[in-house]
């Protein structure tokens, strides 16, 4: 048997190493997609939500700092997986039903309750990380802008939040890394993202490591180009800063 015919056999029958992956690849890149249709709505609605209460722990109000402070320190302190299976669960023992239907497409229970959970515990390190930001901006900026007869809001809103936004992009970039990592406990009540497909083939093939090998693969494929975002962002927005970072590195 010639070499070509020894490989022609093992593609037929995918006994090679990767034949796992290459005979079930449609369903690792319907599960890639679904990765990044879950992440990128959970991204949204953390960000509006982390920025709405960054807000709020700033403002002079006692109640609604408090109020703002228990929410983060609430999904900061408790496990994700823990909160993905309350949001499924929990929600319909309640009455709660979060499935609905938008322009003829139907949205489950899992996605809804998964994608609403893993935004809300996002969202909770979204609200710290521009918190920072928010206290990083030197006080003489607010104080000229109350000198010029600005309001609070207007304050936030022109002054405040556009420098903090600018200062906490890198950052932000990395916590949103850490959630389309996050996702793959969707997997855990039903959700057909990446993992939930991986376990899928292995529980058809029995290649674990091949098809573990693949889930970091594909997992690389879409936090990679975050990290090198996240550094394109630090360098645009803070040269100096990378600049002294880039330094320190040469002389360790």
């Amino acid at each position: 048997m010639t070499i070509a015919a020894a490989f022609g056999l093992l593609a037929e029958t995918g006994s090679y190493f990767g034949g796992a992956i290459i005979d079930n690849i449609g369903l690792f890149v319907q599960g890639m997609l679904m990765t990044v249709n879950i992440s990128f709505w959970a991204m949204l609605v953390s960000f509006v939500v982390g920025l709405i209460v960054a807000v709020l722990r700033v403002t002079p109000s006692g109640g609604l700092s408090l109020l703002a402070a228990t929410y983060t320190e609430f999904f900061r302190n408790t496990p994700l997986v823990v909160q993905v299976m309350a949001f499924y669960f929990g929600l319909p023992v309640l009455g709660v039903h979060l499935s609905f239907s938008l322009f003829g497409i139907y949205v489950g229970d899992a996605y809804a309750a998964g994608t609403l959970a893993l935004a809300l515990y996002t969202g909770a390190y979204t609200a710290e990380t521009i918190r920072a930001g928010l206290l990083a901006v030197p006080k003489g900026q607010r104080e000229a802008s109350y000198s010029l007869a600005l309001s609070t809001l207007q304050t936030l809103r022109l002054i405040i939040i556009p420098q903090a936004i600018r200062m906490v992009l890198p950052p932000l970039a990395n916590v949103y890394s850490a959630m389309l990592k996050n996702s793959a406990i969707l997997a855990y009540i039903g959700v057909a993202d990446l993992m939930f497909q991986a376990d899928y083939v292995n529980n058809r093939t029995f290649r674990t490591f091949e098809v573990l090998t693949a889930v970091v693969v594909f997992y690389l494929m879409l936090t990679l180009p975050l990290a090198w975002f996240s550094h394109w962002l630090d360098a645009k927005f803070n040269p100096l800063r990378s600049r002294t970072l880039r330094l320190r590195g040469a002389r360790d």
